[in-house]
């Protein structure tokens, strides 16, 4: 069954290209081949091993005469996504291909202009819907369409890590603390406001070596930069603590030896993990490693995670929300 497979791959996320080997699973290729939409085919080759091939276009893809089409990955659940995509599966299925969504988030969307004036016929026509939580649903049911989709709960989290690298960078000498923060104004502010919180938060872990863990540094935005992100809150937080595996925040290293599998085996070390990356939890409550979510209360991205698999977090998880500075009115 030969696949393609479209996503936000390539842009240097591997929570992304995590989806994809995901997806790969989920739609089996029994002997025939796999294509994926990205915008780095060495990246994502080498984080996605078993790809045949990958395309950057419409054109691309249908040139490779998919018997089959599936949606899905990463932050693909928001108006950018969908208007850039809808005509690429409305073309797929007008070529009688069928086409599946799977596994996404979803944002609410609205404005001017939503719905997308395809989105209708694309979703009554899908052969399958999926999403990964319970408020995505409430979500598409905003849109006012005859479509419930499937929940998933993250099933990206059952990937098999590879402890290479792990085993190659970590000590096992001492207890280990994995720190990954996103690099937002966003989140800046809310750190500024509530460093009381974060303080007293890793005031718990007085004896842990800190390990950044970094599962973004985007290709073309500094906000989706996790190695900024943690050298930012290493100066505010962690200047008298012993910060172990610095090239894990270093671009060049961390795209030429990190993959999906790799982090996952890194994160499976840890004694416990502080994140705002959604990823990098799900790697952890994936890993049963103790995992604290820590992200602003207005991006409910991270609590997600959280209230979905709530009946599988190891001991130790929990998720903290942080208030954010207000302008004076």
């Amino acid at each position: 069954m030969r696949t393609a497979f479209i996503g936000a791959y390539g842009y240097g996320n591997l929570g992304d290209e995590l989806c994809l080997i995901e997806a790969m699973q989920e739609f089996p290729l029994r002997g025939s081949e796999a294509f994926a939409f990205t915008q780095n085919p060495e990246w994502t080759h080498r984080c996605v091993p078993g790809l045949a091939s990958t395309f950057a276009t419409l054109d691309e893809m249908l040139g490779f005469a998919p018997e089959r089409v599936v949606y899905g990955g990463g932050g693909i659940g928001g108006r950018a996504d969908f208007e850039e995509y809808l005509p690429w599966m409305a073309a797929a299925m007008d070529q009688g291909i069928p086409v599946h969504i799977h596994n996404i988030g979803v944002a609410r969307i609205g404005g001017e202009g939503w719905p997308h004036p395809l989105l209708r016929r694309v979703l009554e026509n899908l052969a399958s819907f999926t999403v990964r939580d319970h408020r995505s649903v409430d979500m598409v049911a905003e849109w006012g369409v005859s479509v419930i989709p499937g929940v998933t709960r993250y099933p990206e989290r059952n990937i098999e890590a590879h402890t290479d690298l792990a085993d190659a960078i970590l000590p096992r000498d001492r207890p280990l603390l994995g720190i990954s923060i996103i690099n937002t104004n966003q989140m800046a502010r809310c750190l500024a406001h509530d460093a009381p919180v974060v303080r007293r938060l890793l005031d718990h872990f007085p004896d842990h070596a800190i390990i950044p863990i970094c599962s973004t540094l985007h290709v073309d935005s500094s906000e989706e930069d996790d190695g900024r992100g943690f050298l930012r809150f290493q100066d505010l937080f962690l200047r008298e603590r012993d910060v172990l595996c610095p090239q894990l925040t270093d671009r060049s290293f961390w795209a030429s030896e990190v993959t999906p599998r790799r982090l996952k085996g890194i994160v499976s070390r840890l004694d416990t993990l502080i994140s705002q990356r959604k990823h990098n939890c799900i790697h952890g409550l994936g890993a049963g490693t103790p995992t604290i979510g820590l992200s602003p209360m207005e991006d409910d991205s991270v609590r997600r995670v959280f209230v979905t698999l709530a009946n599988q977090l190891p001991p130790g998880s929990n998720c903290i929300g942080l208030e954010e500075a207000r302008e004076p009115a």
